[in-house]
């Protein structure tokens, strides 16, 4: 559903995504695009997190680049949609927090900070719904832990209590997708990097979680890209029709 409900009484967020790693871990591909460039399934990641984030009725884009930024910039004067507001912000090699400060006067009201090398059908109207209602600073999207291995538990005499093959642990990991109201940024320190920030907005109870149990991939390694095109994504075909 388009973030266009008027009881949520904000604008729709800019969407500040921070593509300007180096990916030392999907080398080669790395060599000569940026990490957000590579390519699933024919497209840059980077186009398909946009055009989710789209058609979820973001139109307002603030990119913060660094490595091989004209490639992005190359890409963005290709590929940008009617209606959409892209800005490049070239903070060179630099930390996340450093980059999110250095775009802060292009944000001029809510933001959603995604990652640019993490994808999920996150649902935007719901989580921008949990976050008026608590009424939070920032709210942090967290994903269930999957394990891939089997889980012994033991007492303290070494006697297996429990066996659990590949279970969804008690734990939830952050993948990005925070939505911060403008004050939220006045918890970022420079030189730091967006767990420091998001146990600065913990500390102060300002921090809250939007729990998401979709799809969810990450792309660092060449292994993981593979296994995303494998597993067909629904959110990656279907959507971007």
């Amino acid at each position: 559903m388009p973030l266009t409900d008027s009881h949520l009484g904000t604008p729709e967020p800019t969407a500040v995504i921070l593509c300007g790693g180096k990916g030392e871990r999907l080398k080669p591909f790395t060599d000569h695009m940026p990490k957000a460039l590579v390519p699933l399934h024919g497209k840059p990641l980077l186009q398909h997190l946009m055009n989710y984030l789209s058609i979820s009725g973001i139109s307002r884009f603030v990119l913060c680049v660094g490595y091989k930024a004209d490639c992005i910039e190359q890409f963005v004067h290709e590929n940008a949609r009617p209606g959409w507001d892209v800005i490049c912000v070239n903070s060179g090699d630099a930390s996340m927090a450093d980059r999110i400060l250095d775009a802060r006067s292009h944000i001029p009201g809510q933001a959603l900070i995604c990652y640019g090398d993490i994808l999920a059908n996150v649902d935007l109207h719901a989580l921008r719904w949990e976050h008026c209602a608590s009424g939070a600073q920032a709210t942090l999207t967290v994903y269930p832990l999957h394990s891939p291995f089997g889980i012994i538990q033991f007492d303290h005499q070494n006697r297996i209590t429990e066996l659990a093959e590949k279970p969804v642990l008690p734990y939830w990991i952050n993948i990005g997708f925070m939505l911060c109201e403008p004050a939220a940024f006045e918890f970022l320190r420079p030189d730091s990097d967006m767990m420091n920030f998001s146990a600065e907005l913990s500390e102060a109870g300002a921090l809250f979680a939007y729990r998401h149990q979709g799809r969810h991939i990450t792309i660092n390694t060449e292994k993981e890209r593979m296994q995303a095109e494998a597993e067909m994504i629904d959110f990656v075909h279907v959507r971007e029709c």
